[in-house]
């Protein structure tokens, strides 16, 4: 593959190699993040203040469904609020495709009711209920961007 032939099947050789590094690069990125903000979560007891199910609409019309339950937690100096069911920076972590999956995953969440919250230390203000990483996203990213690494280097054999 001379620089003076690049045909069109090289240049999306080149492209697909190069996009399948970097969906595989996100998806282990992301991967790490949320097994290092489970293994640093800290428990505390809060209170459920409300629980409520949002929908999220998508493209064409779809939608999801995505638990809220507002909380209040203390840390070692202070009272935090927090609204994140599960691990991650959003409270969109988790999506549900319909919303009696949504309600199931919130039904123990009373409002008036005690329960155990994780935080993490190294950031307070980032808290959830359920300490579950949801990391099929980013396997799926992975595993996609080495499908798609692995069809670029199929290309440049052609």
């Amino acid at each position: 593959m001379s620089s003076a032939s690049l045909g069109l099947v090289d240049i999306l050789a080149i492209i697909a190699v190069g996009g399948g590094v970097v969906l595989t690069g996100i998806g282990l990125r992301r991967y790490r993040q949320l097994r290092a903000i489970n293994r640093r979560a800290v428990e505390t007891t809060g209170t459920i203040h409300q629980s409520e199910i949002q929908v999220v609409r998508g493209s064409a019309g779809s939608h999801d469904y995505v638990p809220v339950v507002d909380y209040e937690y203390r840390t070692p100096t202070e009272r935090r609020d927090g609204s994140t069911v599960y691990p991650g920076k959003s409270r969109f972590a988790k999506l549900f495709g319909t919303e009696a999956a949504a309600e199931t995953a919130i039904a123990d969440y009373e409002p008036g009711t005690q329960t155990t919250v994780y935080y993490d230390p190294d950031d307070p203000t980032h808290s959830f209920l359920i300490a579950d990483p949801q990391t099929a996203t980013a396997i799926t990213k992975v595993v996609l961007g080495i499908a798609i690494l692995l069809g670029g280097v199929l290309l440049t054999t052609l």
